[in-house]
């Protein structure tokens, strides 16, 4: 399992790193190496960004900033990090299941009833798995892009 640490030694930034092993890394694959650091890069910047706000009571630069890096942010949830997680969860609900999993060790899991535990998994097994659920698993092709365009400034 990767490691994390945070690195507070310089006074003007920090660096949070997550090791891997060589194993993890051939896991991974070189073409979603990336993704991690993207996705760590994105968890950081929201929660910045939402508790400047919050402390703030508007961001340093005034309400119109705000209101894009905001939708920046919701774009960047919307369309590539909640997909993933979704991907990822799908994933392994349904590796769970493959390798034998109950749907009581599925629903404690999950912190849900057992039938709901339950239905979640008919579901996934009713369709083939998403481009998400694939690039997860790294049986898709699929290279997902990093971006948060348009962030509907435009209208």
């Amino acid at each position: 399992m990767p490691s994390a640490h945070v690195d507070t030694e310089d006074p003007h930034a920090i660096d949070i790193v997550t090791r891997i092993s060589p194993a993890e890394r051939d896991a991974l694959g070189a073409v979603l190496l990336a993704d991690p650091g993207e996705f760590t890069h994105a968890v950081v910047w929201a929660l910045i960004l939402l508790r400047t706000i919050e402390r703030d009571g508007q961001h340093v630069d005034g309400a119109a900033e705000d209101l894009s890096a905001l939708r920046g942010l919701i774009g960047t949830l919307e369309r590539r990090l909640i997909p993933a997680l979704h991907g990822i969860r799908d994933a392994a609900v349904r590796r769970h299941q493959d390798m034998g999993g109950s749907y009581g060790q599925l629903a404690r899991a999950m912190g849900t009833p057992r039938s709901t535990a339950q239905s979640r998994h008919e579901a996934l097994e009713r369709r083939p798995p998403s481009d998400h659920e694939r690039w997860a698993t790294g049986t898709g092709g699929l290279r997902l892009p990093w971006t948060t365009e348009p962030t509907g400034d435009e209208n």
